[in-house]
């Protein structure tokens, strides 16, 4: 129906790169229109998902079949060394790009995914699986391009290929018919797909990791601005040609970030240009048969590691400018020459085992999960522009119309890497002047408002020993609660003065259950514990964990909040804990902790063998301090290699003094419940305690106020926690 109108473009491709501005527009403007518009996207997925696989299947069989051997050594020999060309210019990209990143500061909340380990790359498995319909059903391209190829070139070299090669023939001739009728709805497709994907682009998300956009927009500037101006130096090609084999696959793979379905889109673009130059209008045999190349070429160097991938690992020196350690030269060069080839995995999968070898955080994986929408974008798009350049270059060597036009490749290069080079200079400044002072994470979790409505609590002053019951509490009308003073962000004070915190809010709630008032005191824990022993307070909280020595000397709640222990480490130290597996360290490793009821062997030989290994050789000194604060202190950075704390509790540590890292050095292999201490010896006051605690754990308090105060996202109202009717303890204490 669209044919017939007059603004319609002619060619699939100009079509492509129109719904892809008018989807952009629709998603930006009106991003109700995704949903209605998501089945359409939803359908052209599926479809061309089930056409590509087979189409190509059968080129390569049927093309590595009809060739000769010797245009079969000279198709992977050119092949080879254009791609090694392709990996080196990309390697080179990462290597410098980061050159313009400015100096940051930075540390991230607590979030859930931080426990998470993706597997390890297996390139063995992913190029020889288990079973190949398996792989087929799984998409997984690089065992189906391989075992396809080694099909194709042992059909090559039988004597006989000739009474099996008219059958593929007529299937490959089958789903190219198959194909062309997917190619009539791709523009449907890319207008559903884009429309999607900027309804739910996030500018805020953007921000965050400006410095990461930089460097792949840089990225994807020049090297398709050096592409471009070495096919226009090394071809009879001119910019239009490449445009026009470019422009319909670029407008798919850039809408659904998808580059597998835009291939047979791309090898017919490339057949059709390339087939119009002159150089092989003049030798239309060897033309002929480098067309049939390309399909095999196509598939081939898709299955290998792309440009989009190589380019992709920009993402580890980001990760060290993000947290302060550059990987410096020797580092990034490391670095290239084990993800390269372990890159084809993708860079989920190559980025845990580089940024372990880095030294650097493992939680900095989730930056990639934040940017997915448009970083798979650049990806892929710059794995396409790296396909062109191998079929162009391999076709015009198999052609014979390769020429060195010396003027036009200097002009290419300067033109390209001096653009390139001005907007890495202008964006270094642009960032450095965006970034200035912008680490706010320490200020917005000291602006933490109380989740719970009312006045603040008020402060106990010189607290008297007396009988701590949960009668004597009613009567007395007030709940009189110890918060620990270094327990942030359980109970801290924010930047108004005020008393806040994950505990707080907890005791406000108590206090109203048991219709009393809230007074509170803060110490370090030893002193609350001493306090608890006289009867001068009644509780005790602060993210205070169970252990078995409390629970002989005080009685104990319920747990209400699991949490995970990690170590909050100096950045200058991050590689140097994380790089202890196997290794003698030659001296003890030494751990602060806070709390001295947790120090035991057992927790002194599970901290060895989660940092050093089975194998590892560790002795581990945890040293107790008074308070977490002497961590932070510049002596306690010096002394100590690492604080040993929760995880929930240590990224807000690390958030107030950036130049630490939160790790998760033990994913949940250690953990503990966070409790309420009890003075006194009344069963009553615990068992109305502990039947308050999980009342309001199935109405999901906690839930709340750990997004509230551990995750600091802001989707919990204040008003989720406003106080009902105060219901009165009961006498036999079952609330």
């Amino acid at each position: 129906m669209l044919q017939r109108l007059p603004f319609w473009p002619r060619g699939v491709g100009n079509q492509c790169l129109l719904m892809l501005v008018v989807g952009a527009l629709l998603g930006s403007l009106l991003p109700s229109s995704a949903g209605w518009l998501d089945p359409v996207g939803v359908i052209f997925l599926q479809v061309s998902q089930i056409v590509v696989m087979p189409y190509l299947i059968c080129q390569l069989i049927v093309g590595l079949g009809k060739l000769s051997q010797a245009s079969l050594r000279q198709l992977l020999s050119n092949g080879t060394v254009v791609l090694i060309g392709i990996w080196v210019l990309g390697g080179l990209f990462v290597l410098l790009l980061p050159l313009s990143l400015p100096q940051l500061v930075y540390s991230g909340f607590f979030y859930s995914q931080i426990f998470r380990t993706p597997a390890d790359p297996d390139l063995l498995r992913t190029y020889i699986p288990d079973n190949i319909f398996t792989a087929l059903a799984a998409d997984n391209f690089p065992a189906s391009v391989l075992f396809s190829a080694v099909l194709g070139v042992l059909l090559q070299s039988m004597d006989n290929r000739g009474d099996l090669l008219p059958a593929l023939e007529v299937i490959r001739g089958v789903f190219e018919r198959l194909n062309k009728l997917v190619v009539k709805i791709i523009p449907y497709g890319i207008l559903a797909l884009s429309a999607k994907a900027f309804a739910s682009l996030s500018l805020e998300q953007l921000i965050r990791i400006q410095g990461f956009f930089q460097l792949s927009l840089l990225a994807l500037v020049g090297l398709s601005l050096l592409l471009a101006g070495l096919l226009v130096a090394l071809t009879p090609l001119d910019l239009g040609a490449i445009w026009r084999i470019s422009r319909g696959p670029l407008a798919l793979t850039a809408s659904s970030a998808n580059l597998l379905i835009a291939l047979p889109m791309l090898v017919e673009n490339l057949r059709e240009e390339l087939g119009r130059c002159p150089a092989a209008q003049a030798r239309p045999e060897r033309a002929a048969e480098a067309a049939r190349e390309l399909a095999p070429l196509v598939s081939i160097g898709f299955s290998l590691p792309s440009l989009g991938q190589v380019v992709s690992l920009l993402f580890l020196p980001f990760a060290g400018w993000y947290m302060d350690k550059p990987l410096g030269t020797a580092g990034t060069l490391r670095m290239l020459a084990t993800g390269i080839p372990a890159s084809v995995a993708g860079i989920k999968s190559v980025v845990r085992q580089e940024l372990q070898k880095a030294g650097l955080p493992l939680d900095l994986r989730q930056l990639i999960d934040l940017n997915g929408v448009w970083l798979y974008r650049v990806e892929k798009v710059l794995a396409l522009e790296g396909l062109v350049v191998l079929g162009v270059l391999v076709y015009m060597q198999a052609i014979g119309a390769l020429r060195l036009r010396p003027l036009r490749l200097l002009l290419s290069l300067v033109s390209a890497l001096g653009l390139t080079g001005a907007l890495a200079l202008g964006s270094r400044a642009a960032l450095a002047q965006a970034l200035g002072g912008t680490y706010s994470n320490d200020r917005k979790l000291l602006a933490l408002s109380p989740l719970v409505a009312g006045p603040a609590p008020a402060s106990l002053a010189g607290p008297r020993a007396e009988a701590v019951t949960l009668q004597a509490i009613v009567r007395r009308g007030v709940l009189r609660v110890g918060l620990r003073e270094d327990g942030l962000p359980w109970a801290y004070r924010n930047s108004a003065g005020r008393l806040v915190g994950y505990d707080v809010d907890l005791m406000q709630t108590l206090a109203r259950s048991l219709g009393v008032r809230l007074e509170v005191l803060r110490a370090p824990l030893s002193q609350l514990e001493s306090l608890l022993d006289q009867q001068r307070i009644d509780m005790a909280v602060g993210g205070i964990q169970v252990s078995p020595q409390r629970a002989l000397r005080h009685r104990i709640s319920r747990g209400y909040q699991r949490v995970h222990m990690g170590l909050v480490v100096p950045d200058a130290k991050v590689g140097f804990i994380q790089d202890l597996q196997g290794r003698r360290l030659g001296r003890p490793l030494e751990i602060a902790v806070s709390d001295q009821q947790a120090i035991t062997p057992e927790l002194r030989d599970q901290i060895a063998r989660s940092l050093a290994g089975p194998q590892g050789q560790l002795t581990v000194n945890l040293i107790p301090i008074a308070s977490k604060d002497a961590f932070f202190s510049p002596q306690g950075q010096r002394s100590f290699d690492a604080l040993f704390t929760s995880a929930e509790g240590g990224s807000a540590w690390a958030v107030i003094h950036p130049r630490t890292t939160l790790l998760a050095s033990f994913q949940d292999a250690i953990a503990n419940d966070v409790v309420i201490l009890v003075a006194g010896d009344d069963p009553t006051l615990v068992a109305y305690i502990d039947t308050w605690l999980a009342r309001e754990q199935s109405r999901g308090l906690m839930d709340r106020l750990f997004r509230h105060w551990i995750l600091v996202q802001d989707d919990v109202r204040a008003d989720a926690l406003e106080p009902g009717p105060a219901a009165p303890p009961a006498e036999n204490g079952q609330g």
